[in-house]
Parts: C-alpha cells; sequence; structure tokens
C-alpha cells in the first residue's frame, strides 16, 4: 500500500486524511501534488466534463459555489474515488458555513447575562441603570452607545424590581464591568451568568422564579415587548433575536407546569393586600390616586371594590382620562395636577402610580398639604422622594413594598417551588436540545432527499437511461438519499457504490453505472463542504 498525504485545497481546508491507495496504483506527481493513474484521471474528467448535473444547486444550499476545478483536484489528493472516506458530520449538525460564521462571530462565541435584582441594598444602582419612565427613543440611543461602548450587540431590559444585560460575545464579567464604567457608577453587584446558564436564569425570570412578586404574569409580557423594540429598533440581528425566543418558548411550558397562568400581576397584590389591612383599621377613607394609565386604573378599581366611594384621581390630562375608562372616571372625581397642587386637601390615602425618569415630588416640589395621610408609592422609578413629604404623611416606598414581597413569597413555599422549578428547567433544557438536534438532522435530511430528487430529474433525460428506468428513477434516487441519511458514521464510496449496484429495481447497467458516478460525485460536493464547516481534517 502507498499513502498519500492530505494537503491544503485552493479554499485553504486540510481536504482528507492520510489516503491508503493499492500498492499497484501508479501516482502521476506534479505541481498539483499526487494525481491518480493515468486511465483513471483520464475517464473520469472526460465524465466529469459530460455530466448533466448542475452542481449551483449545491452551492446555492450550502453558500458556497464549487468549481469543478476544484472538485477534480479534490479527488487527486484521494487517489482512488470508491475508496475516499466520506464524512457529513458537519453538515448533520447544521453547522454554519465559513462565511456564516464570520457573519455571525460575536454570537456564535459566548452569551452572557448581568442582572442586578432589587433590593434594599441596590436601590441607588438601579436608579441609574433603569431605563423605565424614560422615551422609546432615548432608551434606543442609550442601547446603541452601550453596544458600541462594549463592542458587542446588548439586549437591555428594566422592570418594576430589577435590569438586566445580555451580550453576545463578550464575557460576562467585562460585561458588568463596562456597563458600570459607561454609566459612571461604582463597580454594580451584577450576578453574572453565561451560556447555559445565562438561559436558565433568563427562564426563571420570564417564569416568574425571580420576580418581586413569585409568579408574576407582567414580566413575560414586558420581556416579549422588550425583545420586539430591540428587534425594531435593529438593536439585535435577527441571529441572536432567536435566543430570546428559546426563553419565552421555555417559559410557556415551565409556567403551565407550575400552575402560574392566573396569578397576580406585579405590584397590583401588594396594593390590594395593603390596602385591605389599611381599609380593615381605617373604614371609609378620602383617597387620591395619581395617574390613570393601567395601575391607576386598577387602583381605583382596588378602592371601589372595598367599598371606597371618596376617591380624586389626579391626572396630566382629566379629559383624555374620561374617554380612557369612561365607567371609572365616571365613580370618581377627575382633576388636573395643577388643580390638586393649588388647592390642598385633607386626605387620609394617596397612590401614586406616575411614571417618570426622576421623582416628581421631591425637596424642591414637594407634595401638596394633605394632613396626615399614608403615601403608597407604586411607581418605578419612584416618583415621591422622602424628602418631598411632610411630619404628618407616612411613605411606603419601594424598599417597603420589597421587605413586604418577600414576607409574601413565603406563603409560596418558596423553596419547594424552586426545586421543582430546576427539575422542570432541565426537562426543558433536554427537550428543547433533543429538538434542536431532529430540527438540524430534518434539514439535513432535506438536503439529501432535494438533491437526490434534483438529479433524478437530469436522470430520466440522459441518454444512458432506456424508457424502461424512466419511471424508477425517482423512486431509486429517494431510496439512495434514504441509505445516506441512515449511515450513523463515516462511509466510503465502496459502500455507496455497492448499494447503488446491488438495487432490485430492474434497470440497465448504462443508468446503474451512469447514477453511481453521478450521485459519488455528489456526494463528494458535500463531503467537501462538510469539512469545511468543521468536519474532517
Amino acid at each position: 500500500m502507498k499513502s498519500v498525504r492530505s494537503r491544503p485545497n485552493a479554499f485553504g481546508h486540510w481536504v482528507g486524511k492520510t489516503v491508503r491507495l493499492p500498492a499497484s496504483s501508479t501516482l502521476l506527481c506534479g505541481p498539483a501534488g499526487p494525481l491518480l493513474n493515468a486511465t483513471q484521471y483520464s475517464v473520469f474528467r472526460q465524465h466529469d466534463r459530460n455530466a448533466s448535473t448542475d452542481l449551483s444547486e449545491f452551492g446555492k444550499t450550502l453558500n458556497t459555489k464549487v468549481p469543478k476545478s476544484q472538485f477534480v483536484r479534490f479527488v487527486r489528493v484521494r487517489g482512488s474515488v470508491s475508496d475516499t472516506l466520506v464524512d457529513l458530520t458537519s453538515l448533520q449538525e447544521a453547522k454554519p458555513s465559513n462565511r456564516q460564521a464570520d457573519e455571525n462571530d460575536d454570537s456564535s462565541r459566548l452569551v452572557s447575562l448581568a442582572a442586578l435584582k432589587f433590593t434594599s441594598d441596590t436601590i441607588d444602582s438601579a436608579k441609574e441603570l433603569t431605563t423605565e419612565g424614560i422615551s422609546l427613543e432615548q432608551r434606543s440611543n442609550y442601547i446603541r452607545h452601550i453596544s458600541e461602548f462594549t463592542g458587542s450587540e446588548v439586549f437591555e431590559f428594566s422592570t418594576c424590581n430589577r435590569v438586566l444585560y445580555v451580550g453576545f460575545g463578550i464575557e460576562p464579567e467585562v460585561l458588568g464591568n463596562k456597563i458600570s464604567n459607561f454609566n459612571g457608577a461604582e463597580e454594580i453587584p451584577f450576578e453574572l451568568f453565561e451560556g447555559t446558564d445565562a438561559w436558565r436564569q433568563l427562564v426563571k425570570i420570564c417564569s416568574g422564579l425571580d420576580s418581586f412578586m413569585m409568579g408574576e404574569l407582567q414580566v413575560m409580557s414586558q420581556f416579549r415587548k422588550a425583545v420586539n423594540f430591540h428587534r425594531e429598533q435593529e438593536l439585535i440581528s435577527h441571529y441572536n433575536s432567536a435566543f430570546f425566543e428559546h426563553v419565552i418558548a421555555a417559559n410557556r411550558s415551565i409556567r403551565k407546569q407550575l400552575g402560574f397562568t392566573q396569578t397576580t400581576e406585579s405590584m397590583l397584590s401588594l396594593a390590594t393586600a395593603a390596602l385591605e389591612g389599611l381599609l380593615s383599621q381605617r373604614g371609609e377613607m378620602k383617597a387620591a390616586v395619581l395617574g390613570f394609565g393601567e395601575m391607576g386604573a386598577k387602583a381605583v378599581e382596588a378602592l371601589l371594590e372595598a367599598g371606597q366611594r371618596n376617591i380624586v384621581v389626579v391626572s396630566r390630562d382629566p379629559a383624555q382620562s374620561e374617554k380612557r375608562h369612561p365607567e371609572l372616571a365616571r365613580a370618581c372625581t377627575i382633576i388636573s395636577h395643577e388643580t390638586w397642587m393649588s388647592a390642598p386637601q385633607d386626605l387620609d390615602l394617596v397612590i401614586s402610580t406616575l411614571r417618570n425618569a426622576e421623582a416628581t415630588y421631591h425637596a424642591d416640589h414637594p407634595l401638596p398639604h394633605t394632613g396626615p395621610a399614608t403615601l403608597m408609592d407604586f411607581s418605578w422609578p419612584p416618583s415621591i422622594h422622602v424628602s418631598g413629604t411632610s411630619e404628618n404623611q407616612t411613605l411606603l416606598g419601594m424598599e417597603h413594598w420589597i421587605k413586604m414581597s418577600h414576607n409574601l413569597g413565603k406563603e409560596w413555599d418558596y423553596e419547594t417551588t424552586l426545586a421543582q422549578s430546576e427539575s422542570i428547567i432541565n426537562d426543558v433544557q433536554e427537550r428543547f436540545t433533543e429538538s434542536l438536534t431532529n430540527k438540524t438532522k430534518g434539514q439535513f435530511r432535506a438536503l439529501i432527499y432535494g438533491t437526490m430528487e434534483r438529479m433524478a430529474t437530469t436522470w430520466e433525460t440522459s441518454p444512458h437511461a432506456s424508457d424502461a428506468d424512466v419511471p424508477q428513477l425517482r423512486a431509486f434516487a429517494r431510496e439512495i438519499a434514504t441509505w445516506i441519511c441512515h449511515q450513523s458514521a463515516a462511509f466510503h464510496l465502496s459502500e455507496l457504490s455497492e448499494f447503488v449496484a446491488n438495487t432490485p429495481r430492474t434497470l440497465s447497467s448504462a443508468i446503474i453505472a451512469h447514477v453511481d458516478h453521478e450521485v459519488k460525485r455528489s456526494v463528494l460536493v458535500l463531503n467537501e463542504r462538510s469539512m469545511a464547516a468543521g468536519g474532517t481534517s
């Protein structure tokens, strides 16, 4: 036996392993390296010129066109064509082509997560980071500048109890440090995750397992809106946004299994519980609700359901508010902020749902006189700063709700639920991985069957095909495709030739020889693409 080492082809890829040729083989040597013996090469090259198959289809599928000269050079290295070892593993695993890998280099390397869950210790940092309360344009510019500063695509997500960043192609420690530097803050105490751990943590967050109120429904809706926002603003590529679709899909399964389908909405349960406790002690009260958006309307509903009738709503635009919630508007009095500030009234309860980037009420713009009153601030960022209150006003702000939510969370048997969730996430992750594997295998099967189907159409018009051959050729092509797809490991072309030659079909020897040649020729092209994508080297 003689050995011929593989060498780089014109694409710069090493084509094949050591090939052992029969001792009787006569090698021709030239500037291109070892060649086939003269007879083999002449016959193969002539058949190659006459072949009717359009190889451009393979190039379209695999993102690279294959000149026939490259194909012939590839065959030269291997010596006997039938002895070539074919390994289509990389195509079966659906690895991206070199060109795709270059374009998506960042996202294919690493996914990192830097998350900050709000506690009494992190609220100051959170205020520096959150994009709650700013305009969409400001948020878009902020995220775009962070991406430029970090040198990677960044996804930002802010809610009333967390801020998180997902970076593509950047280490989590680097992501956290750069975000801190960008915001001019000292090192922010992010929780850092990467790879699968980042995926799992996002699933937990969106499932309400790491929420302000355990099981809250609002986070998932906010997360979907954030993903859509990043897409619309072209802040993340289509390739990277798919990562978040996997998170959303996993979340649906987990929420269903844990029973998080009819649970509370964010701060609303806290407001209801606090109101019920206060009303049970005080009875009928004079109440004011600041803001008449979604949260403000729900606050009014809660007051009405508790039997309260003396309700004032303070709105930026009373007329618009009346149109937005006509039934609720008829059950309360709606006034403007100007009236609220210029004509103070005695109140027992003030509920704020205002949304601004900075506190609306502070030392330089204090709340109007209310008399002894409880102030419930359900806004994030906070709309009432303690400096804007008076001595007879009791402020229940974010720190109060954080402590309260932790106490309420115990009713869920938090530790048991988290342990159960870990098991569910493991199952979801396993099924997700399996589905991806099945999907990529399906893509590979589609490639092989599609290739054979196209080739069969050329065989039907080949001069080698008899009238009796033609009706069988498409079915024969499918049988060949099935054989290729069922090979669990690398195979030699001689094995494929043996399968073709031993078909039970009554086909002419001429068409069998033609099919054998065409199929091997196509498989060699696929083999080259597989190696270029990271297969055998």
